[in-house]
């Protein structure tokens, strides 16, 4: 008896949303609405909230935010300059803004080990409970430690250090391990079983890598630009700006590329967005495009 395979889907581009500024971080709401933080807005905007069936719709937070993410109460926050701002995911326009001095250099913003949420400055390690911001709690990373982005994976921080050239795992009593991996990474994700993968625009050629148990796993994928990162549907997607294309690179490994972005679209950054879909903010075009069929 001859037994047909079903086809697997083929990842593609479904369409792309015109804002009125550039696109940066992106985070994705509980019934897939994308968040995505705009930078040069000719209407004086900062964020954007996109649904999937395309209404797009611009606000103003009166802040420069950074980095965004969904918190573990629903609602959306966002670092900027000396603080962190929460918006109510239902009405936009009501958001509370807390102050933590901490925040010099805002970056990434992720949920973490006990129901917190954790970002990182310069060389100090921030995390607080979304009910009590002002209660927020500091560590030091080292002195020549540039945090960039973040990510959590079964109850440990890990921080992208651009500066030293390393990943930082914290473990939530405060022990870090530093994986070396040269020139100057940008951004990290969490995968399958807890395992780690990272972009690093600043090694020559270009490489992305993955964290699995104490090895550092490299792959060269020259003039790319590698930048952001996201894991979605059982592999990570890496947003390349110089080559306008993302790198997909699956858990043993292997690398592939998805080539069907606008040209000269200078892809940052993604998120994973709701069942087998991708957001992807095209930084030159100031659009966000939206993939299916992963």
């Amino acid at each position: 008896m001859l037994v047909v395979g079903i086809a697997e889907a083929k990842p593609r581009l479904a369409r792309t949303f015109k804002l009125t500024g550039q696109p940066g971080q992106i985070a994705v709401g509980p019934k897939g609405a994308a968040w995505v933080v705009l930078s040069g807005s000719s209407a004086g905007n900062d964020i954007a909230n996109i649904t999937p069936r395309g209404a797009v719709n611009e606000y103003d937070l009166g802040v420069n935010p950074v980095g965004i993410a969904l918190g573990p109460d629903g609602d959306i926050w966002v670092t900027h300059p000396a603080g962190v701002t929460e918006i109510d995911r239902t009405d936009p326009t009501d958001t509370t803004t807390h102050t933590i001095a901490a925040i010099g250099q805002p970056q990434e913003i992720t949920k973490g080990p006990g129901g917190r949420l954790w970002t990182a400055s310069g060389n100090e390690l921030i995390s607080f409970d979304p009910a009590n911001p002002a209660g927020f709690a500091t560590q030091d990373l080292g002195l020549n430690t540039s945090a960039r982005g973040i990510a959590a994976a079964k109850g440990k921080v890990w921080v992208a250090d651009f500066n030293d050239g390393k990943i930082l795992r914290v473990s939530p009593g405060g022990a870090i391990k530093r994986f070396d991996v040269g020139g100057g990474p940008q951004d990290v994700a969490s995968g399958a079983k807890g395992r780690i993968a990272y972009t690093n625009q600043g090694t020559n050629p270009h490489t992305v890598g993955r964290i699995v148990g104490k090895r550092v796993l490299r792959k060269r994928v020259p003039d790319t630009d590698p930048f952001g990162i996201a894991f979605a549907a059982g592999n990570w997607w890496i947003a390349n700006f110089a080559s306008h294309d993302l790198t997909i690179l699956s858990p043993k490994g292997k690398i592939r590329k998805f080539r069907k972005l606008p040209n000269n679209s200078g892809p940052r950054y993604l998120a994973k967005g709701k069942g087998r879909t991708l957001w992807v903010g095209l930084e030159t075009r100031e659009r966000v495009a939206l993939i299916k069929g992963l």
